[in-house]
């Protein structure tokens, strides 16, 4: 019998969608406020539009997808040791902008998609990272299903005045709540 946690049926061969700007229904964007998108080669990136008036919400959701060669299942997969590797380094220190996550975890449901069930294996992290000034909170969740990895950072930064360095990170709980509006959605893009 198996565990819950392991998929029944992983497969190895999933193909990633050509373009992922157009994986998110206008529903999920609309819901988010996310009505921009723009494409940076494999990667896609929402975001809202804070205006031009204080206070300024600032919001982004990004979807990269790496497709790796299809195999076998074996412990040795190409995607497996990049995944084991990505985690390894964001649960160190994610991003060059920021010091060592506060929040880091494995994860077994992000928004509707359970592991073993939608994907096969995932990790949550959490950090501030601050450019010059200006800081914003991100998370990332980065999740793994046969030879695919997907990551969602959701970012951003509640500015109550006209300038940038007066920005407070929003936290923990408003970027993965972000993230689980739009995981369902992502995963069921790979097929």
């Amino acid at each position: 019998m198996e565990s819950p946690a392991t998929p029944s049926k992983e497969r190895v061969g999933y193909e990633v969608p050509d373009d992922p700007c157009l994986v998110l229904s206008a529903a999920t964007r609309s819901r988010l406020g996310m009505k921009k998108a723009r494409r940076f080669d494999p990667a896609c990136v929402w975001s809202n539009d804070p205006g031009s008036a204080p206070p300024l919400k600032i919001r982004d959701v990004k979807v990269f997808y790496e497709a790796g060669p299809a195999g076998t299942n074996s412990t040795n997969s190409y995607a497996k040791v990049n995944f084991a590797r990505k985690k390894k380094n964001d649960f160190r220190q994610p991003s060059e902008f920021g010091g060592a996550p506060s929040v880091k975890r494995a994860m077994k449901q992000v928004g509707s998609a359970k592991a073993g069930e939608h994907f096969d294996e995932g990790y949550y992290v959490y950090y501030v990272y601050k450019i010059v000034d200006h800081q914003e909170g991100e998370d990332k969740a980065v999740l793994r299903k046969g030879n695919v990895i997907v990551t969602i950072i959701a970012r951003g930064a509640d500015v109550p005045t006209r300038r940038m360095s007066d920005g407070i990170p929003i936290g923990d709980a408003v970027v993965q709540a972000m993230i689980d509006a739009v995981a369902a959605e992502v995963v069921a893009a790979i097929r």
